[in-house]
């Protein structure tokens, strides 16, 4: 299962275009410079755990044609610059499927910086999240949110997406 992902970058692609520009002393049109075009490509499987002729079990990905709770469902973002410029700061956000629940030790985004959102993508932070909790005594401790509670992940590359360069990114998570 696959799909070109418009909606879920199109803050990203505004941001991408303005962090490309050239500095404001040159004078060249924004046109005439280029800019940057991220495309996105989303993939779900889902993983079966099958055993060998040896009695050793192996994890297969597999097209997930149905789910049910308990599965694990591993997402692959493709992002690639289709553009004439390089993007500068390239963003991708991702939510959290609806009905699964991310597992955090899966992130995965080589020279991205990966945060995730407790909050519908207002905010991000680095996984595991933690907060304050107040104990029946009065004193805090810091404890980690629940993964049902991640709602978002983000990932946002280190140095500049040259045009034709593409990443990749992926996140697991499990079907409640």
């Amino acid at each position: 299962m696959s799909r070109k992902v418009s909606v879920a970058v199109m803050a990203m692609l505004a941001t991408l275009a303005a962090g490309s520009r050239a500095p404001a002393q040159d004078a060249r049109p924004v046109a005439a410079a280029g800019e940057p075009r991220i495309v996105v490509d989303v993939s779900m499987k889902k993983e079966v755990i099958v055993r060998d002729a040896q009695g050793r079990e192996q994890v297969l990905l597999q097209d997930a044609a149905s789910t049910k709770p308990g599965d694990t469902l591993v997402y692959r973002i493709d992002y690639a610059n289709k553009g004439a410029a390089p993007a500068v700061n390239a963003r991708v956000v991702d939510p959290v499927p609806s009905g699964t629940q991310l597992i955090p030790a899966s992130l995965e985004a080589p020279g991205a910086d990966v945060k995730v959102s407790v909050d519908g993508g207002r905010t991000f932070e680095s996984a595991p999240i933690r907060r304050a909790v107040t104990r029946p005594d009065g004193t805090t401790e810091m404890r980690e949110v629940d993964p049902a509670s991640y709602t978002h992940v983000r990932w946002t590359a280190r140095d500049p997406l040259a045009p034709g360069d593409a990443r990749t990114a992926s996140f697991k998570v499990t079907v409640r």
